[in-house]
Formats: C-alpha cells, structure tokens, sequence
C-alpha cells in the first residue's frame, strides 16, 4: 500500500518526524531496533518498507504496527534498499525526515538532538555522530574527520568539507521539503547507493548543522551486504565506483579547493583506495569483471581531483595500475600500500608472491616514472619478502631477484641471506632452513641488544648472527655481526633455545639489520621472526619493526645527543611563535 498524501503545510495532523525504516530480512535484529527507535520523541511516525522479506520481518513489523499507532507497514513497490527508501520518503507526512537500518539501533535521545537542532536553526539538515560495533569492538569512524570534533549551525559544506568523508543515510535528519525540493532519490545499485543522494544533499543544503550527540549504533555483521563484505566481485566494485564518480561531478559542479582536496583524499587515500585494494588484493588470475573495473575506475580518476601531497603514495599507485588493467602489479603494490603482512588473511595465503612482483617490476617501466616515495616504500617490502620460506623450486625466485635488481639496484637485497649466496647451494639451504625452523621469539634492547629464538630439535649447531645488508652491498658480499655471546638451552621436549647479546657499540648508525643463523658448513638461513617488540623508550639504543616474519634492528644515536637536539629544535619553535 503507499502511504498517505504529503501534508498542506497547515495540516495540524502530520507528526513533526518521519522516521523511514526498509527492511529486508532482518527479522533477528528488528525488534532491538523498533524499540530504541519508538523509545524517541512522541510526535513521530515510523515507515517499515518491507523489500520482499522471507524470514518473518514482513510479520515481525506488522505485529507493531497493530499495537502502536506510529507504526506503518507498507511493501516496496520495486526491489531493492533505494526502492524501499524512497517509497518511504514519498509517503512521509513529517517536516522532517530520518532514515534508519532494520538492524541497528538509535540511543535515547538521539533524534530529540537532531529535530531540537534543526527546529532552532531553520537549516536544511542535520548530521550527528555515530559508532559502529561488532562482536568483538566498538569504535568510532568519525574520530578522523574534523567536521566531527565540534557542534555547529547554519554552515555550509565549505565550512566543514570533511563531512563528505561520511556519506550514510542514517546519522541524519533533513527538512522534508528541503528533501523534496532537491529531487533527492536513492538509486537501485548493488553497492553504496546512499552516497549520490548524500552528497547531493551536502552540497545543495544552504545550511547544515552537525550536533555532538551519537544518533546511530552501526551494526556491523558478516553477509549483510555493506562495502567490507562484498568487495571481492566485480560487479559490487564497478557499482561503488559508478556511484563515486557521480559524487565527483556533484563536488566539481560546487568547486572550491578545499572541498577538492578533501574529496581527492576521499578517493585517491580513503573510499576509494580501500574498495580498489580490497579487490586487488583478492585478485588471483585475469577475469571477466577486470576490464570493466578498469574503465570504470578510468572514468572516476578522471573525474575525481588530482592527488594531494598528502595522499599516500602507493595508494596512489595501486589505483593508477588496476585503472591501466595491470591487477597482478596493482595486487603487489596493494600488498604494501595497505600494509597488510603477507598471509594475512585466507586469500593473501594463496598468492602468488613471486608471480605478482615481476608483474609489477614488468609494469614499472611502462608507467610514468615512480617517486622517490614510492621506489623506498616498494623497496623495503620487496627487500624483506625477498627474505622469506621459498618453495622447493627456486628458479621463479632467482628470476625475481635479478628482476627486481635491474629496477631498484642492490638494495633488494638487504635483508635476504640467499641473496649473497650463490645459485648452486639454493636447493641445499631451502631444505637446511626447513630442518632448522629458527624462529625469533623474543627481542629487548637497552644499552645491550639481546634476540631469543629457538630451533628444532633435530637442527645442526647452528650460531645466530645478523647480517648487515648496507655493508654487504658496500662489499659486495655477504657481511655478518657475530654476537658477543650465545648461551643455549634445551627445553624437555628437545627444543633447543638460544640467547645471543649484541652490544650497541657493535652496531652501526641507522643501518637496517637482520637475524640469521649459520650452519656449521658456512651456509647462512634466514629466520622467521614474529616477537612482541619492546615499547618505545626514549634511552633504548634501538628502532625495531617486523614486517613479513622479518625482524629489523637499526641503532640508534645516544638519547643525550638526540635530546640536546631536540631541546634546540623545541627553542627555535617557540622563537618562531614570538
């Protein structure tokens, strides 16, 4: 059924609020809903457009309609949310409208702050704060955006442009007639089809306030749908990305350099980053779905405001390659513009590391010429995955190794012991690694650098080391710091546990270092590392980090120097302010 006629502006009988409520088999979650929605204020009516439930919502909604008045059920004349949204916005008989999920939840008092707001400014919507939680968490998105930190009224988006940062229905109430009079629709789309009717709002409202309180409780859940879930399928993808490049024409129509860069750091940084990556990062082989992922992804770049300065490099780079169709390249930069460790989830398991690093140093010289940014950060990574276990077969490796010298030099090479060790022993070291199993477990620093790990019973008598790759390179040879002392223990179930001391002094400056562990013929195995690392103390002679199941060291200067300089560059400031 549809809803009742829109009210003459003297119709005494229309509720001051509409609340507008699609559902579409949420029947676990519908009540919890329900009743924090019709805990709010009084005057108000509540819409439940049912897109085709089969789960018992459909009932669920018309049980509280036929014991409270508010409460109207109708069905979406077509399938889909934005259908069943705008059903609801057309039938609404409120001066102001609110949208909200059949599985989330509105705090008390939440849309008293929003209509109370509006009601005292006259502005044409207003937005609130929201959390979002699941099983595990809760937190809050908006903590990243600036238009957040402090109440307002009667501003424009230029007064506020990271509110485009944020683009749900939810967590906002508009004057109906403002609503109407802007022809504001929800598209029928796979994905993302709240962020065109968002930001077209944004950008024609005259006037906006946004309001302190928290006015929405997200729920997020497996398999409901959202931008996370389904970012894996083409079609979900090209949805997003055809929905995004409209915003960009809404933002571009408005102008403005500050909304630009804003709305350049949502795609190229943010959104847009996130939903490209996600996709690339599940990308195994060429699929049907590429090429359109391309061009559309083409049509929004070219649409969207250049990149900033402070957008993310890689990032950059990975949206560049998925839109020239190179998804093996744009899956290895993704790899590290995301920063994701390698075997994060399920679907990075599978890669094929080897397979989509040459894709990329093949796509590298094709493409315009890299930072300096971006060559240091694709280097690191590189350096240590070129580190890591090897299959049994290592010609694929080799062929990388020389690959990626022949694009970024000897630095490759930093970290990977069988880098400086030659071809002929490949096979040998492979299985020796495998044998041995040293793990770093442990790691503390101090004026003393000392690294605890084990190795399996059955390894030979190994003694640990640290390779010093920048003197490597300068030798042109492997380069090895050996350990003041090893003391070795032996657990009862024959793992065999070593401590080696590596005082600072014995270091270099800034120079990044490795462990490894030294068979008794010669030969030199990486180790897997993944130890808790120390906390960051002022007097700590040492900077660590693991990435990739490889722990890095690098030393320090003495705190007494580094804090002289620190108190001189802290004098110089407040000079400046002066």
């Amino acid at each position: 059924m549809r809803g009742s006629p829109r009210p003459h502006p003297d119709d005494s009988s229309a509720p001051l609020l509409t609340v507008v409520i699609p559902t579409h088999d949420v029947r676990p979650w519908l009540r919890q809903t329900l009743d924090s929605v019709l805990r709010q204020q009084g005057d108000m009516e509540v819409v439940i457009v049912d897109d085709r439930s089969s789960d018992g919502t459909l009932e669920t909604a018309r049980e509280y309609a036929a014991r409270d008045p508010r409460v109207r059920v109708m069905s979406s004349p077509a399938p889909g949310g934005g259908s069943a949204r705008n059903a609801g916005a057309d039938a609404a008989r409120g001066r102001y409208l609110i949208f909200a999920d059949g599985d989330d939840l509105i705090p008390d008092g939440a849309y008293r702050a929003l209509v109370d707001s509006l009601e005292s400014s006259g502005s044409d919507m207003a937005v609130g704060d929201y959390l979002k939680f699941r099983a595990v968490d809760t937190w809050r998105p908006t903590a990243a955006m600036p238009a957040y930190d402090r109440p307002a009224r009667g501003i424009s988006l230029a007064d506020a442009p990271t509110l485009l940062y944020s683009r749900p229905c939810w967590n906002r109430a508009f004057r109906t007639d403002f609503w109407r009079t802007s022809g504001i629709r929800f598209p029928d789309v796979p994905r993302s089809n709240d962020i065109v009717p968002m930001v077209t709002a944004l950008v024609r409202a005259e006037a906006i306030d946004v309001v302190e309180d928290v006015v929405y409780v997200y729920r997020e859940r497996p398999g409901r749908g959202s931008m996370t879930a389904r970012a894996g399928a083409a079609t979900s993808l090209v949805s997003y990305l055809t929905q995004e490049a409209a915003c960009a024409r809404l933002v571009r129509e408005r102008g403005g350099p500050e909304l630009d860069r804003v709305f350049s750091n949502l795609v190229w940084d943010r959104d847009g980053f996130v939903a490209v990556a996600r996709y690339a990062l599940a990308w195994r082989e060429a699929g049907a779905g590429d090429e359109l992922v391309a061009r559309h992804l083409t049509e929004l770049l070219e649409v969207a405001p250049e990149p900033g300065p402070d957008v993310a490099p890689l990032r950059r780079l990975t949206l560049e390659l998925a839109a020239a169709g190179d998804f093996a390249a744009a899956h290895a930069v993704a790899r590290v513009a995301a920063g994701a460790p390698d075997g994060d989830d399920a679907s990075e398991q599978r890669a094929d590391l080897v397979g989509t690093w040459r894709a990329l140093l093949a796509a590298i010289p094709g493409h315009r010429p890299l930072s300096d940014d971006e060559r240091d950060a694709i280097l690191e990574r590189l350096a240590r995955q070129l580190a890591q276990p090897r299959p049994a077969d290592p010609a694929p490796w080799r062929a990388l190794l020389a690959e990626a010298e022949a694009v970024f030099g000897p630095r490759v090479r930093l970290f990977a012991a069988d880098a400086w060790q030659g071809s002929g022993g490949d096979g040998e070291r492979i299985a020796e690694r495998a044998r041995t199993a040293a793990r770093v477990e442990g790691v503390a620093g101090g004026h003393l650098l000392a690294i605890d790990g084990v190795v399996d019973p059955g390894a030979a008598d190994v003694r640990p080391a640290l390779i010093d790759g920048e003197a490597s390179i300068d030798a042109g040879e492997l380069r090895l710091i050996e350990p003041a002392s090893v003391t070795w223990t032996t657990s009862p179930d024959g793992v065999r546990g070593f401590s080696a001391a590596f005082p600072a002094t014995g270091l270099p400056l800034h120079r990044p270092v490795t462990p490894v562990v030294v068979t008794p013929s010669g030969a030199v195995l990486g180790v897997e590392a993944e130890p808790e690392l120390p906390p960051y103390a002022p007097r700590d002679a040492f900077l660590y980090d693991v990435i990739d199941g490889v722990l890095v060291v690098r030393r320090r200067r003495h705190w007494i120097p580094r804090a002289a300089r620190r108190a001189i560059l802290v004098a110089a400031e407040r000079a400046r302010r002066r």
